[in-house]
């Protein structure tokens, strides 16, 4: 579907080169610019301390896959002079550097729309492109989740949160930078002329938390922060079964699904019981019928209880592990988990993308490139010969395969 459209990366570690990622698997051909030595510091991240242990670079192999690595010193001007031929013969640019590190390096949108007038420069950011801290340092966990508030609605009545997993904020806000991508292709296709777009982790974290923040903006009354016991919403809390699963539910309208819930437990006593009939009653005796409800789940297995909600249309999950989620044969079903073979460690599972389009075929997953992989067919493809190449190296502007 993007066969022909060509994305030049400058970007380290996730929510961009997530975002090329997706791009890759619809046809678009993407080249990741690369720096000498150690390159992008996502091929190291299953080292990092915290992180699980692998040999395989799974990190890097996720968002990385399909694409082609060039390296390029672009602290020299003769590697931006390379990078600006390679600019040349790109459809989209796509990066996630400050504005000041894009300027020191000549990658700037103010440069590069000269280089081509077509280019669509996407600029995915931590806290925004421009205002009093463009120029911060930001990740997910502090930008998408902590800033933007999400963090504070699950912390717990004391305590706070533990370490949130990996990318968890990054992958969003890549679905989000591939859509501004996708729309300044449509908007160049109409207008003939490239664009700047961006957004960031702060404004992604933002929209995800945008019903509370709304509320907040039309000065809606809050409530305190309840302890389980005290809940207002029995529909909303997680059980623990017989086997020792915790299973969450997600009842919205208490009042239309009451007589149903009470079938799925088994206990239609319940239904017109008069300390718990009605939304008023029960958050009057909530402690009483939390109490209920814990010894209930605690008689039947988590396999039990699935069936009985699933028969009475009563919304819940089992809280998956990685272990669950590694078998979960309904993302099975919608195309999750995809085959990928690599030249080293075999065949592997991968994650897929999760935009579908009905009658477009997905490109086969690919492995990560090696550092500098596809430099020396880059560069003859733009024309430079074997004395140019081999000066360029000679002087440290470029390396890799050549």
């Amino acid at each position: 579907m993007l066969d022909g459209i060509r994305v030049v990366e400058l970007a380290t570690i996730v929510m961009a080169p997530s975002a090329c990622a997706i791009l890759t698997d619809f046809g678009a051909e993407v080249i990741k610019v690369e720096a000498p030595g150690r390159g992008d510091i996502y091929r190291y991240f299953q080292d990092l301390p915290g992180m699980p242990d692998s040999e395989i670079p799974y990190c890097f192999l996720l968002d990385d896959r399909n694409k082609k690595s060039v390296v390029i010193d672009l602290k020299q001007e003769s590697g931006q002079a390379v990078a600006h031929r390679l600019i040349e013969t790109a459809d989209v640019f796509l990066t996630n550097c400050h504005n000041s590190v894009l300027d020191a390096l000549g990658m700037n949108w103010e440069r590069l729309r000269k280089v081509n007038p077509r280019l669509v420069f996407a600029h995915g950011t931590g806290y925004g492109h421009t205002g009093p801290e463009a120029e911060k340092p930001g990740y997910d966990q502090v930008c998408y989740w902590t800033r933007s508030g999400l963090v504070s609605t699950f912390f717990p009545v004391e305590g706070h949160l533990g370490p949130l997993g990996c990318g968890t904020g990054d992958h969003p806000t890549g679905v989000t930078l591939f859509s501004a991508v996708l729309l300044g292709l449509m908007k160049r296709d109409r207008t003939g002329v490239g664009s700047y777009v961006t957004t960031s982790l702060l404004a992604a974290g933002a929209w995800a938390n945008a019903c509370a923040i709304q509320a907040k903006l039309v000065g809606a009354e809050f409530h305190q922060k309840r302890p389980r016991e005290h809940t207002m919403n029995f529909g909303q809390l997680y059980y623990r079964t017989r086997d020792d699963r915790l299973v969450k539910l997600s009842i919205v309208e208490q009042d239309r699904d009451w007589e149903r819930f009470c079938l799925a437990l088994g206990r239609d006593d319940l239904i017109d019981d008069e300390r718990f009939c009605t939304t008023p009653e029960r958050i009057a005796n909530m402690p009483e019928f939390v109490a209920l409800l814990d010894a209930e789940f605690a008689r039947r297995d988590f396999e039990d209880w699935g069936e009985r909600f699933t028969r009475h249309e009563i919304p819940y999950s089992l809280v998956s592990n990685l272990d669950d989620i590694a078998k979960d044969e309904q993302l099975e079903a919608i195309g999750m988990f995809r085959d990928l073979d690599h030249p080293e460690y075999g065949r592997l599972r991968t994650v897929d993308s999760p935009v579908f389009i009905e009658g477009e075929d997905k490109a086969q997953p690919q492995p990560a490139p090696e550092l500098g992989e596809h430099t020396g067919d880059l560069l003859r493809e733009l024309g430079l010969d074997t004395s140019e190449i081999a000066d360029l190296a000679d002087r440290g502007v470029i390396s890799g395969r050549l």
